[in-house]
């Protein structure tokens, strides 16, 4: 578990860095707006294209998961190291031209792509890996590394950021290092006896998994979960600051309690979906997220009131995150893991993006930062019906022993 979840903690700094630090970075090469905007959306592109393939793609080679970790981890190092030290590569007097902004689009590009190999990949391994009445701990123990590590990224690698920009970047090439040095010497995977076959890929054809009726209501609140957390974050600082008038400051306070309380309750949490089941943990907290997002548009008014949504924010968030797995993988063919996986992948991202962009036309509308909160609480009823749509029966049934 933890092997695994310091593997998976590396891919977690760099997204902690590409949201931090990559707008700073562009700004050396242009003072577009719109293309740094183009440039973070591409990243989310990315997510929808490259994750289903790489996960469809580790279901059929002969060193599965791991043949392509092996190279994926390496390749992030590197686009790491080369999209830090652009600035420092493209002289001055030519930063500003055409060919220095395609040289960071297309590094940034590169980056993006290997990173998302790597949880194509990563992701199905923890179905290959762990049984159940594991997999909820398990999660536990990766979120609980993955938030270490950005938390690192954030209080110690970020401000070094004032004495040289490259410090961040150096620090997600640390936690990466140990994620290669994981995969190349501590991963062991047993490949199934009978491999899919070998075919064309289509960027849609992993969605045909979604006929299955228990896969395609994980899709729906595996998107559920992702939408409510996208639309919580994406207006809040605002929010927080425009809204009720309070200073960065105790936006920067409030956001890190709420990183150390998830950390604290990712664990116990992972041991209820391991002794009580993922389906009861996902709809109990579905409830809490709702109750929640609506204590944000009616009843925060102050700091007092604001840390107190934050901490059940966390606690509901947390509550509906770390069942998707367990559901997702289980009693999965081993041969098919990556295929469905990239199909609730590829539902939630997509989802997701429209989701954002049709809330922020709303708040826009109605001049109102709290409808994002009032959208994610519907969102959240939502993830209550389908959690108790989820089948009690098992997907497929049960190998018995020979």
């Amino acid at each position: 578990m933890i092997r695994l979840g310091a593997m998976m903690a590396g891919a977690s700094t760099v997204d902690a860095l590409s949201a931090s630090l990559l707008p700073i970075t562009a700004r050396h090469f242009t003072d577009s707006v719109w293309l740094i905007g183009v440039m973070v959306a591409a990243n989310r592109v990315c997510g929808f294209l490259v994750q289903p393939y790489a996960a469809w793609k580790s279901d059929r080679l002969p060193g599965r998961r791991g043949a392509l970790l092996r190279v994926a981890w390496p390749a992030t190092l590197v686009s790491v190291g080369v999209l830090g030290a652009l600035p420092m590569l493209v002289p001055a007097e030519y930063a500003t031209t055409l060919a220095a902004v395609a040289l960071l689009f297309l590094v940034n590009l590169a980056l993006q792509v290997f990173l998302d190999i790597c949880y194509g990949s990563g992701d199905p391994l923890y179905g290959d890996t762990f049984v159940a009445g594991e997999i909820g701990r398990a999660n536990g123990v990766r979120m609980i590394a993955s938030t270490l590590a950005t938390f690192a990224m954030t209080c110690v690698f970020v401000p070094l950021a004032d004495r040289h920009e490259f410090y961040p970047y150096l620090g997600a090439m640390v936690f990466v290092a140990v994620s290669w040095v994981v995969a190349k010497r501590y991963l062991r995977e047993r490949a199934p006896a009978a491999l899919p076959p070998r075919e064309r890929y289509a960027p849609w054809r992993p969605l045909a998994e979604l006929r299955d009726p228990q896969t395609r209501n994980v899709a729906i609140v595996a998107s559920a979960v992702l939408v409510s957390h996208a639309l919580t974050e994406m207006l809040h600082a605002l929010f927080v600051t425009e809204t009720l008038g309070l200073s960065m400051t105790a936006l920067g306070w409030t956001m890190t309690g709420s990183l150390v309380l998830g950390l604290a309750c990712a664990y116990p949490i992972g041991m209820l979906i391991d002794r009580c089941g993922a389906r009861a943990v996902l709809a109990v907290g579905f409830v809490l997220l709702a109750l929640v997002e609506l204590a944000f548009v009616f009843w925060v008014k102050d700091i007092v009131t604001l840390t107190a949504c934050l901490v059940g924010f966390k606690i509901a968030w947390v509550s509906v995150h770390l069942p998707v797995l367990p559901l997702l993988f289980h009693n999965t063919p081993p041969a098919r893991r990556g295929s469905i996986f990239a199909a609730v992948q590829m539902t939630r991202a997509g989802v997701t993006s429209v989701a954002t962009i049709l809330t922020g036309f709303l708040a826009t509308m109605v001049s109102s930062y709290r409808v994002c909160y009032f959208v994610a609480a519907l969102v959240g009823v939502v993830g209550v019906i389908w959690a108790m749509r989820l089948s009690r029966v098992d997907r497929w049934p049960t190998p018995q022993p020979a």
